[in-house]
């Protein structure tokens, strides 16, 4: 049975204060407090199980909060296969603040600075892992150090083992290397800002002439995009039913998570179908208080509601 190996090369242990009314110059009294393992790729980790997927997760920790989060992760149904890089490179920690209001102010760490010799050992370990039509998400942001080379020989790897890819990065890292990946899923803002263009069709387009077999745009409220490339090539646009939103954060995990999962059930070009699921379980998603987490009862209801209609991409924008 194929397996989906989930990279995240920059976990992070998520704190969640919840503040009644925060504001900045103040001394706030916290009301609670969460600590979970996080970082992109662990909240797609986080959906697959709850969708009976078990992953495999690897990505670099370090220090005390590398203890912590190999801690945080011990009860998920999911392999744990990690890079340590010691004392000398500690996990980053992110920090929520949530207001009563609903508004969530993040505080995001950058990270511990890895080098190529870092990126070898994560190559190896993923190497080893993945055997053909495996399933190689990689998810969230890179670690300073990291060059494009390092991410595009992670990606070549998996591609030399036979294993499909799904790639959840942004900035300049996405151009260099979404030609490495099955498919790539930016939101709307990320690929206007790696392609240069507002035009989300043009965006997708320069990715899809870069080699990545499909581009999903997540657009909010507005719903989602799948420009699929190839002769069985098309675009589709699905609308996200109007839901009660409690935490947008783990949206796009989400849509990853549905993605990989559809790679790892059917190999092939994603097509409507993946979209509806991808939409159907990023709504699931914000419904829901903490990223990684879905409301499955939500999920099961929209996937029979959420339909996808052929666009002309040319119209986009």
């Amino acid at each position: 049975m194929p397996q989906i190996v989930v990279a995240t090369p920059n976990p992070a242990i998520d704190i969640t204060y919840a503040v009644p009314q925060p504001r900045l110059g103040q001394v706030h009294r916290v009301s609670s407090i969460v600590r979970r393992a996080g970082g992109k790729g662990l909240n797609v980790a986080a959906v697959l199980a709850q969708l009976g997927v078990r992953s495999r997760v690897t990505g670099f920790l370090g220090g005390r909060g590398g203890g912590e989060l190999r801690e945080l992760v011990r009860d998920w149904p999911v392999d744990q296969d990690w890079v340590d890089l010691g004392e000398a490179c500690p996990t980053r920690s992110s920090v929520a603040v949530r207001a009563d209001d609903g508004s969530v102010t993040v505080f995001n760490e950058a990270g511990p600075t890895t080098t190529s010799d870092h990126w070898d050992a994560l190559t190896r370990t993923v190497s080893q892992a993945l055997a053909p039509q495996d399933v190689l998400v990689v998810s969230g942001s890179c670690p300073p150090g990291t060059s494009s080379q390092d991410l595009a020989s992670l990606l070549t790897a998996a591609r030399e083992r036979g294993a499909r890819t799904v790639l959840d990065t942004s900035g300049p890292l996405l151009v260099a290397c979404s030609g490495l990946a099955d498919v790539v899923k930016p939101n709307r803002e990320e690929l206007s800002q790696a392609t240069g263009t507002t035009d989300l069709a043009a965006g997708a387009k320069a990715l899809l002439e870069n080699g990545t077999g499909a581009v999903v745009v997540s657009d909010g409220p507005r719903g989602m995009y799948l420009f699929a490339g190839g002769s069985a090539g098309g675009a589709w646009h699905a609308d996200a039913p109007d839901v009660p939103v409690v935490n947008p954060t783990g949206a796009g995990d989400s849509a990853v998570a549905a993605l990989a999962a559809g790679l790892w059930r059917s190999p092939g070009v994603l097509g409507a179908r993946a979209l509806v699921e991808a939409v159907a379980l990023s709504v699931a998603a914000v419904v829901t208080p903490v990223a990684g987490v879905v409301d499955l009862p939500t999920y099961e209801r929209l996937r029979s509601q959420v339909t996808a209609q052929v666009v002309d991409a040319a119209a986009q924008a």
